[in-house]
């Protein structure tokens, strides 16, 4: 029975190496049988040549063939490759007696034909090639009245495929216990991972969420305590989410909510923020973010309110940040370029290939746009 394989999944290693064991006992057969048919044509003069030298071009464009065949190992498994080489094989097998030759010729050309069967189809499928094999060779025996002893010979056929059988399917067995051992270990070591983080979250939202929650209760008077306490538990789950979000290496987001919580904590202020998109922490988005630091240090320190927004998205290969406050603003043209934020900011973004667009008008607030280089 051929073994049928997935075009869909990917083709195991081990099957890479059993087609590397077939292509070497092919190529080994064929060499062996070349060489017998040379000393065929140089010492039985009784030979038919022509049957001789058809069976050495028909093994030598077939060998070719499995070697080109051995690149994809699917089509060495079909029915079609395994047929067709079973009828190579045969007439090889039988060339010697078509030609009246003394000796046989065909080498173990014919064996390769069972190492082939035994890859397609494991040791059933080759007993049964070397039971017709061996069928072949006691018939051309008897009808050329060759010796009863030797017909014996072709009964190595048998042992051959039963060697071959039962190495390839012990190999492939042995190779699915290990994957199927490789797969039941990567699930339980998923499933470590994840009781680890469901024990890790757990503990993060006791520590911290019902901690706090408990001393609100207790100071449920007092308003800007309650406030504060708020706003921390806000931040911290912010974090909490992101991290989970996005596990690895701290990224654009997690950088951008650091500096949020270093300024609000510095400057007693609140920023909404929403950051739509995550980004690897390259150079370019390094920048980025140390001038939003800037802008929202800025923005806490002179606008006058206590509410300043952040926004910020991944688009065209650029990472984009706006901070914006409703506060007294500034007349733009009256900031001289040489000094202040504009040119802080500017030149920062600059040095970085970005760039940054400030909008501020008198009792309007301020808008600052910041845009990275290329993200790689």
């Amino acid at each position: 029975m051929i073994i049928r394989v997935n075009p869909n999944e990917p083709i195991p290693k081990i099957e890479t190496t059993l087609v590397q064991l077939v292509l070497i006992i092919r190529i080994l057969g064929f060499v062996w049988m070349t060489l017998l048919v040379i000393v065929t044509w140089l010492t039985d003069s009784d030979a038919n040549l022509v049957v001789v030298a058809l069976a050495e071009i028909a093994a030598g464009v077939w060998t070719v063939v499995t070697v080109l065949a051995s690149r994809n190992p699917i089509s060495m498994r079909t029915w079609q490759f395994v047929i067709l080489d079973g009828a190579v094989a045969l007439f090889v097998a039988s060339a010697s007696f078509i030609a009246g030759a003394s000796e046989l010729f065909h080498g173990g050309y014919p064996i390769s034909w069972l190492a082939v069967a035994a890859y397609a189809g494991g040791m059933r499928l080759a007993v049964a090639a070397s039971v017709v094999l061996a069928a072949d060779q006691i018939i051309g025996f008897v009808l050329t009245d060759r010796s009863l002893v030797a017909t014996t010979g072709a009964f190595v056929f048998i042992a051959y495929a039963v060697i071959f059988g039962w190495t390839i399917d012990t190999l492939r067995r042995n190779d699915a216990r290990r994957r199927a051992a490789e797969r039941a270990l990567e699930m339980e070591r998923t499933e470590r991972a994840l009781e680890a983080e469901r024990l890790a979250l757990a503990n993060e939202l006791h520590d911290s969420v019902l901690q706090t929650l408990q001393v609100i209760r207790t100071d449920a008077g007092d308003a800007d305590r309650v406030r504060y306490l708020v706003r921390s538990e806000e931040r911290s789950i912010d974090r909490m989410i992101n991290r989970y979000r996005h596990p690895g290496p701290a990224g654009f987001e997690a950088a951008i909510l650091a500096v949020r919580d270093e300024v609000e904590d510095l400057h007693n202020v609140e920023i909404h923020t929403v950051i739509r998109d995550d980004v690897p922490l390259t150079p370019p988005v390094a920048a980025v973010v140390d001038a939003t630091r800037e802008a929202l240090t800025n923005a806490a320190r002179h606008s006058g309110v206590s509410v300043v927004d952040l926004y910020s998205e991944e688009r065209e290969g650029r990472v984009r940040v706006f901070v914006r406050d409703r506060g007294v603003g500034f007349d733009a043209a009256t900031v001289r370029e040489g000094r202040g934020m504009r040119y802080s900011l500017r030149q920062r973004m600059e040095d970085a290939g970005g760039t940054i667009q400030i909008t501020s008008a008198p009792s309007l607030g301020t808008e600052v746009e910041i845009c990275s280089g290329d993200v790689p």
